[in-house]
């Protein structure tokens, strides 16, 4: 279990540093940020951004895919 976690955190480490660098994305992952219910708020040159509509679809699915290889079988 430690060493699907450490795998885990450092697959999530390495996508926010993409993300963050500013790569250009590709079509298939232009949706993120972009759907109703994600919050964005302009003021002068501050960007305050809550992608919440994406966070909870993302949960879904990476939940979804967790437990089809969970190793409990009811």
């Amino acid at each position: 279990m430690s060493q699907f976690l450490g795998v885990a955190i450092f697959l999530i480490v390495i996508g926010g540093l993409v993300l963050h660098s500013g790569l250009e994305m590709p079509w298939y992952l232009d949706w993120i940020g972009k759907l109703p219910g994600d919050i964005i708020v302009k003021k002068g040159n501050v960007v305050f951004y809550v992608p919440v509509t994406s966070s909870v679809l993302m949960s879904i699915c990476l939940s979804f895919f967790f437990s089809l290889f969970s190793g409990k079988r009811n």
